[in-house]
């Protein structure tokens, strides 16, 4: 049986709200700019969603789980009966309950590689999608879970704008919107909180390449350089997709955000970076390792996925 830290334990070991400022999505002030429409509530109406209603529930709603989120969140905005089939999803509800403000930045920039059932699968799972540590934000443009580490260093969470990926590509700018990308919020980003006045489309770095290999050498490739282009954490590109993420909870009725480690509070080492979060069997297991000697209390409803 996975064990877990009690409430006392965690207080002592660890924290959940950072004192470092990251810019990201998370700072955009979204609940501003995106307050959404979810504070109306579907009344009995006779109002009509046209053909939907001649089909059943069920298939209405694999219908509308299939959709990207700024289309369904469209889509609930025509009439009270759309409000009340968007509302009947189990996995809209948990997203709006849970993190709406993923919602509302998904929809802010447009993002719409992936649809409502993706992300509530990813935000079901807890690890980063390159290395085995938990991921405790969302790269949007393709709905990924990533760590700090990651989405800071790694070259695939570095969007290119769509200049750089028409240089690669040679498609014109219709057919390059049909690759996954986003349309960036103004806003100050990166560790330094560079201000960026400007919205720009940004495209995920893995689907141009992919891309780019399979129409061939159309144009040759310009030359990126990293040590100008790419300033890792002062760079506003690498945040301008990313946003702070829960995990579902096995039972699927709650979310946790991950935690922090008091210990390591200033530690620099990528091992042990005082940015990196943890679950709570992660924690755990981290303080194991650090020779801190804890009393363990038994959670049935962990699994072995956190």
């Amino acid at each position: 049986m996975p064990f877990i830290l009690d409430a006392e334990q965690l207080q002592k070991h660890a924290y959940q709200k950072s004192r470092n400022i990251v810019y990201s999505l998370d700072d955009a002030d979204l609940e501003t700019r995106c307050p959404l429409d979810n504070e109306r509530h579907a009344t009995q109406s006779r109002q009509s969603v046209g053909q939907l209603d001649e089909l059943p529930l069920e298939l209405v709603t694999e219908i509308l789980l299939m959709l990207d989120l700024p289309t369904l969140t469209a889509f609930r905005r025509v009439n009270s009966r759309a409000i009340s089939l968007v509302d009947s999803i189990y996995q809209y509800r948990m997203i709006r309950k849970h993190c709406p403000n993923i919602l509302r930045a998904i929809i802010s920039i447009n993002a719409q590689s992936f649809n409502c059932r993706a992300l509530y699968r990813t935000l079901s799972t807890t690890k980063c999608a390159t290395c085995d540590r938990f991921g405790g934000y969302l790269y949007l443009i393709t709905c990924k879970r990533v760590c700090y580490c990651c989405f800071k260093s790694n070259l695939n969470y570095f969007p290119v704008t769509s200049r750089y990926a028409t240089q690669q590509t040679g498609l014109k700018r219709k057919e390059l919107k049909r690759l996954p990308h986003i349309s960036s919020l103004p806003g100050r980003y990166s560790i330094s909180g560079r201000l960026v006045r400007n919205r720009t489309l940004l495209f995920d770095r893995q689907s141009i390449v992919v891309k780019s290999l399979r129409q061939g050498p159309v144009h040759t490739p310009p030359v990126e350089r990293p040590q100008l282009l790419d300033r890792t954490t002062t760079e506003p590109r690498r945040y301008m997709s990313i946003i702070s993420a829960p995990h579902f909870t096995a039972s699927g009725q709650s979310a946790e955000w991950g935690y922090f480690c008091k210990r390591c509070i200033n530690n620099l080492d990528p091992a042990t970076h005082f940015r990196i979060k943890y679950t709570k069997v992660g924690i755990l297991e981290h303080l194991k390792r650090h020779g801190v000697e804890l009393s363990m209390y038994p959670n049935s409803p962990v699994r072995a996925n956190q």
